[in-house]
């Protein structure tokens, strides 16, 4: 008989060989660490952790170890697990996916699910789906995973999970951030970890890998110098989250400009069929790098700039390791001559500029705001 338990699965994928993938998966381990204690304080069991290289898990951690075999399909390997261990309700996360999800959130998680698949409750549906955001979902919990199988199976990535069990089957999906909107950050890139490391409640795993030298290259203080700063100007562009946006414009006084563009670009595979455009990727092409940067600075004073967009309309979206090493400024470490003039440019800007990928203008925002709300002057 199956147990009226909650139960979690953490998929984790490959670090890369360079220095800065090497950071980014450092905190992914970390963070999913730290996670690992939330959920077993929340009495979520059992846990599975799977990826293709588990060996760095210390010993006599409460989890199940399972190692992927052959090639990978996220829905394919998702539905699996879900098979194999009997798993609903079960709540899937990316590692990494919520370095600030605290007890208090999982909780009201594991009991909305419990609700849902055992109880008797009025007050919530029979099939629900409860997830961090609707359109690029980076965790969700679901309840009658077993009905979900056939759509889980179809999603080639985490991102689409909770537009598709919206869309094609008959879940009532919600998005629970808004009970805490810093817990839809998650740790994708260089960008999202120089914010993390600043917040107050960093946890105390990752916090320790954020010890790095490699994130002083970010100028992440000068940029909460000019947040914090009453009638100060800065400007947003990318895959800008309208609410995150809010959020941050709330906790400060300063003039925020904003050009959001290709929200869903991956989720919806405009990214992967070449579709994506950009007004200020075709300015770029116009003025040059730094041409860009000097009409930047003409009317902000600091810049948080989501580079995936450009990358993608410029047909210029290197590997991740060449991402990254643009979001750190080690020009040195990218090949792409396009995205290391790029670089360069933002690194020589008369104004501190911030590249990251949609973490930085979505989730990070969130932190940001709870990071300048105590100490603005």
């Amino acid at each position: 008989m199956h147990l009226q338990t909650v139960g979690a699965v953490i998929l984790i994928g490959s670090g890369g060989t360079t220095r800065q993938e090497q950071l980014v998966y450092r905190a992914v381990q970390a963070s999913m660490l730290d996670l690992l204690d939330v959920l077993n304080a929340q009495g979520i069991s059992p846990v599975i952790v799977a990826g293709a290289d588990l060996d760095w898990l210390p010993d006599g951690l409460n989890v199940i170890r399972d190692v992927d075999r052959g090639s990978f399909h996220f829905g394919e390997r998702l539905a699996g697990l879900v098979e194999r261990y009997d798993l609903s309700p079960v709540i899937y996360f990316g590692a990494g996916s919520a370095p600030l999800l605290d007890q208090e959130m999982v909780g009201l998680m594991r009991g909305m699910l419990y609700q849902s698949e055992f109880g008797q409750s009025t007050q919530i549906p029979d099939h629900i789906a409860l997830t961090n955001n609707l359109h690029s979902s980076d965790w969700i919990g679901i309840s009658h995973a077993r009905d979900a199988l056939p759509i889980i199976r179809q999603a080639e990535r985490d991102n689409s999970l909770a537009w598709m069990l919206q869309q094609d089957w008959d879940f009532d999906v919600r998005v629970l951030s808004g009970v805490r909107p810093a817990s839809s950050m998650d740790l994708d890139t260089p960008a999202d970890l120089a914010i993390i490391r600043r917040h107050p409640a960093c946890p105390p795993h990752l916090s320790e890998a954020l010890r790095d030298s490699l994130l002083d290259r970010i100028q992440l203080d000068a940029i909460l110098d000019v947040i914090r700063r009453n009638g100060s100007q800065l400007a947003l562009a990318g895959r800008v989250s309208p609410l995150a946006w809010q959020a941050l414009s709330k906790a400060t006084q300063c003039w925020i400009r904003v050009y959001s563009e290709e929200r869903g670009m991956v989720a919806s595979e405009r990214l992967a069929r070449g579709e994506v455009t950009s007004l200020p990727g075709r300015l770029l092409d116009l003025v040059g790098p730094v041409g860009f940067f000097d009409e930047l600075a003409r009317m902000a004073d600091a810049a948080i700039i989501d580079t995936r967009v450009l990358m993608a309309a410029c047909g210029h979206y290197p590997d991740r390791a060449e991402r990254f090493a643009s979001d750190l400024f080690l020009t040195d470490a990218i090949g792409d001559s396009w995205l290391q003039a790029f670089t360069a440019a933002a690194a020589q800007a008369r104004i501190p500029v911030l590249l990251g990928g949609h973490g930085a203008v979505g989730g990070g925002l969130y932190a940001l705001a709870e990071i300048v709300a105590p100490r603005r002057s």
